[in-house]
């Protein structure tokens, strides 16, 4: 695993901009937010999921009553899909996406700001290391992710 200057372990978290984020113009205002907070974007792909690709994605839940309506919504825009870096990566994202249901959401997270409800929620983030690897290996190609460095050489 990859560590920062302080030696602390970087971890790698996937983030998916929803639809609704889509069509409420937030991409930018979210990315932004994620960059503010210090995390680093190692890859980064729009894509339009076919719904047999949205019921994979959230085969966890296949048995769940909101299973096939998630899938549907998924499926009805595009989704951007990221791959966040940093210190504790999978647990600050949640953080800062908060609550899936927005309504208990603690202010200041972009669910409690953007989010109409607990499907239409514009954001997705893994919510465990094992998860976040799954999920980006869904969307991304080692070969893909890129660690770029922090300054540009100069002459």
């Amino acid at each position: 695993m990859k560590k920062n200057r302080k030696n602390k372990e970087l971890e790698q978290t996937l983030l998916l901009i929803k639809p609704d984020a889509f069509c409420k113009k937030l991409v930018g205002t979210i990315i932004s937010r994620f960059e503010k907070e210090g995390f680093r974007i190692l890859a980064c792909r729009m894509v339009w999921l076919s719904l047999a690709k949205a019921k994979k994605f959230y085969a966890e839940h296949r048995k769940k009553r909101f299973h096939s309506p998630l899938s549907r919504f998924i499926a009805s825009n595009p989704v951007m899909a990221i791959v966040l870096e940093g210190e504790e990566a999978v647990f600050k994202v949640r953080k800062i996406i908060g609550a899936t249901d927005p309504a208990k959401a603690k202010r200041g997270s972009l669910r409690k700001r953007y989010a109409q409800d607990d499907r239409f929620n514009v954001l997705h983030g893994s919510d465990s290391k094992i998860s976040a690897k799954r999920e980006i290996a869904f969307f991304f190609n080692p070969e893909e992710i890129y660690r770029w460095k922090e300054k540009i050489y100069r002459r």
